[in-house]
């Protein structure tokens, strides 16, 4: 009596263990599927509207981004706005921890970390800039040790906000509009180098309308750069 238990609890173990790994190929499975479809989908709407739809290209500009991953782009989409060439892609990276628990065991999660890209080419190359938003601990040195060598000297947007640059000096290319316009949060955090201007946000691609807000923001930073002001 006691074999049978043990045979039939043995049985049920690896049914459920067959069970789950159904149920875990079948959502594998309708994921791909669904990414599939919303790949095609964004490949269509490019086709629409005089775009070209590229999946999985290798990019320069992946090593501004964070991870810095060349292989982390998963589309771009790229057409002309106000008569500039632009894209919008998809871009992800994945991080991996490791830890050991008390009793010796080593544990590893990995989390992946999705962002849509926006990307304008400008009508002249620049020296490497940025301008991000100021973190904790970028706020605390500054409370320390005051402004840099790259403070633009308008108070409120170095409190704000931190120019990157390759050389002092260069920060005046963020002229009083530009310094405005981030001011009224009406243009986001981005990065230049040479003719390339990126930004980029996280989440995923899925609202067409998307595509249009974020380029037009970046396209006033693109003027705005051009124009010195």
């Amino acid at each position: 009596m006691e074999r049978m238990t043990t045979l039939f609890w043995l049985g049920g173990c690896a049914g459920l263990a067959l069970l789950l790994g159904a149920v875990l190929t079948v959502i594998v499975v309708v994921a791909h599927r669904r990414e599939r479809d919303r790949r095609d989908w964004w490949r269509r709407w490019a086709a629409h509207y005089g775009w070209t739809f590229t999946e999985n290209p290798q990019a320069a500009w992946t090593d501004r981004l964070p991870g810095r991953n060349r292989r982390g782009v998963r589309f771009v989409l790229t057409g002309t706005m106000h008569g500039r060439p632009v894209g919008v892609a998809e871009y992800a990276y994945t991080e991996t921890h490791t830890s050991t628990g008390a009793d010796g065991n080593t544990t590893t999660s990995s989390q992946t970390h999705s962002y849509v890209v926006t990307l304008v080419w400008l009508r002249r190359p620049f020296p490497e800039l940025a301008v991000a938003p100021r973190r904790a601990f970028s706020r605390l040195g500054r409370a320390l040790f005051g402004d840099d060598g790259y403070a633009t000297g308008n108070a409120e947007f170095d409190r704000q906000w931190r120019v990157g640059a390759a050389v002092p000096g260069q920060q005046t290319l963020v002229g009083p509009t530009l310094v405005a316009a981030h001011l009224a949060g009406a243009v986001p955090a981005w990065s230049v180098r040479g003719a390339e201007l990126v930004s980029w946000r996280f989440g995923r691609l899925h609202d067409p309308a998307l595509v249009q807000s974020l380029l037009t923001s970046l396209i006033t930073v693109a003027d705005l750069l051009e124009q010195g002001r």
